[in-house]
């Protein structure tokens, strides 16, 4: 319940505090008096757009604070507890807004964000404008409505969510196959370029080795010349050597040769091995023409394929194994493809299942919602029309995050007549009283502690604004009621009355809020039903009036 609201600075009110009781708090005043100006600074506290424009002329700064009693809300406490405010038994809500237009929000004197005050101020008020008989005219306020009365909230959400998982899923399904044929076509090619260097790629070893083959092989002849020759040189060379060697043998005893005989031993033995290895190298020489042409045409292979796929030979491999990925990206496309189709089948079957369920809810909900709205135009004067809520199927298979149907409300404003769209046959008087009809009965379905009503009653009068006084009382029996209106017969139903006066002077206008005793109230009610000029016959109506409702 909202018990206390401190206004600074905001518009034409320089400063204001008001304290506010349970059941119906009606609010008066004369137009332009700023009765509205205090449901929107408490608007502004419940998360609202902030703009410069609301500060007060020559201040820095506009302040709002409200406080609402929450020992008994649990979904509050929970909320609190939930998003890491303090919880205490009185709840604060703070909204302050420089003349730059930037605001700053608090809850529990805690700073946070506008859209954490909307959130928990849909758990403390529900505001109902003066202009919601014009949002009658669009059909998805119709909707809004009726999702609003039904037993479960929850099954709205669930479709909502059920559609968008069939969306994300088409959608991600759509982009995979926009180029599908394409990928038939690469994947073809992919699988030809494998196949061909599977056939002819080696490693960088093994094409090492084949170079050096084929360098032997073209190199054979002469490179068994040249051992064959080498060896024959070093043996021609041996046989000197080994009589200066033999010569040498005099002079050791005195180890006057000894040095260049072990030199020459040296370079016998060093000789002798290299005659050796030329021996060697020379059996594995191997003049085969055909291994030749081979090798050859093998090498011929690799380097053409190195060229064709632009790459250095011995990198080869590495190329292979890009085109490998690259076909296995693609057949993994092709499975993603198959995984997203069953998802898309899958959530199509809960989205059906889903809204089904909120299809059969709507329909109990539109029957019950339609004959109480039509039971509240009775009683406002509109007995002879006949409304209906027409819940029509739509032509399309793909899902909705609104559910399958169309919601519209029609009206008949003749007995016999035919129903049709209230953009089309209400008129605005008439728009006025369906939206109040509307409107107290989603009231009385609310839970929210705080109902307020921002000149409802706008289009409708005499008997009818009596009986409109008495719904909206009516509703203090579960909720906290403040009203703002202008007609003396709503006026008079409230248990506290406030009036909102407007007073000017050479250097500045400022608003002024009023509790009403009775007598005030009653000169209030007069001034309501005759204006400035106030007879003792008006007075005595605006008594009896007042007497009547209480």
């Amino acid at each position: 319940m909202l018990t206390h609201i401190h206004i600074r600075h905001l518009a034409v009110i320089d400063e204001l505090a008001v304290e506010f009781g349970p059941g119906m708090t009606v609010i008066t005043g004369e137009t332009g008096a700023g009765k509205s100006i205090l449901i929107d600074a408490l608007g502004l506290c419940l998360g609202d757009r902030a703009e410069a424009n609301l500060v007060r002329h020559g201040a820095d700064q506009a302040d709002i604070t409200a406080l609402f009693d929450i020992a008994e809300a649990a979904s509050i406490q929970q909320w609190l507890a939930e998003n890491d405010f303090l919880i205490e038994p009185e709840l604060s809500l703070r909204r302050t807004i420089n003349k730059e237009g930037r605001s700053r929000a608090y809850i529990n004197g805690s700073l946070t964000t506008a859209q954490k005050c909307s959130e928990i101020g849909s758990f403390l008020v529900d505001i109902h404008g003066q202009h919601e008989h014009q949002s009658l005219m669009n059909r998805q306020q119709h909707r809004y409505i009726l999702d609003q009365t039904l037993d479960d909230a929850r099954l709205v959400d669930h479709v909502r969510l059920a559609a968008k998982n069939v969306r994300k899923y088409q959608q991600e399904l759509d982009t995979l196959t926009a180029g599908l044929d394409s990928n038939e076509s690469k994947k073809d090619f992919l699988r030809y370029q494998i196949n061909e260097l599977s056939d002819v790629v080696v490693t960088p070893t093994e094409l090492q080795s084949i170079e050096q083959e084929l360098e032997l092989l073209s190199q054979g002849e002469a490179l068994l010349e040249a051992l064959t020759g080498a060896s024959q040189l070093c043996d021609e060379h041996t046989s000197g050597l080994r009589q200066a060697s033999k010569l040498l043998e005099i002079g050791l005893r005195s180890e006057l040769t000894s040095g260049p005989y072990e030199l020459i031993e040296s370079a016998l033995i060093q000789i002798n091995e290299a005659v050796s290895d030329l021996e060697k190298l020379s059996t594995r020489v191997d003049l085969n023409p055909e291994r030749l042409t081979a090798v050859s045409a093998q090498l011929d292979t690799l380097y053409d394929m190195a060229r064709k796929h632009k790459v250095r030979p011995e990198n080869l491999s590495e190329r292979l194994e890009t085109l490998q990925t690259d076909l296995d990206h693609l057949l993994d496309t092709d499975q993603t493809v198959t995984q997203l189709q069953t998802l898309i089948q899958q959530s199509r079957l809960d989205y059906a299942e889903k809204a089904h369920r909120l299809s059969i809810a709507r329909a109990t909900a539109a029957s019950e919602l339609q004959q109480a709205i039509q039971a509240q135009l009775g009683e406002l004067d509109m007995g002879q029309c006949r409304f209906e809520i027409q819940l029509k199927t739509k032509e399309t298979h793909t899902p909705s995050e609104a559910g399958n149907e169309d919601i519209e409300f029609m009206i008949a404003t003749q007995a016999k007549g035919e129903p049709q769209g209230l953009a089309k046959i209400a008129s605005g008087g008439e728009l006025s009283r369906i939206s109040l009809a509307i409107q107290v009965v989603t009231a009385q379905q609310s839970i929210t502690p705080c109902l307020i009503f921002d000149e409802v009653d706008v289009g409708i009068g005499g008997a009818t604004a009596e009986v409109v006084g008495q719904r909206l009382k009516q509703l203090t029996a579960h909720s906290q009621v403040l009203c703002v209106t202008h007609l003396a017969q709503v006026a008079s139903q409230g248990h506290t009355h406030l009036k909102i006066s407007k007073h000017s002077n050479s250097d500045m206008t400022a608003t002024q809020i009023h509790s009403l005793d009775t007598q005030a109230r009653i000169q209030e009610l007069g001034r309501m039903i005759g204006g400035i000029q106030m007879t003792d016959q008006t007075l005595a109506y605006a008594a009896e009036m007042l007497h009547n409702a209480h």
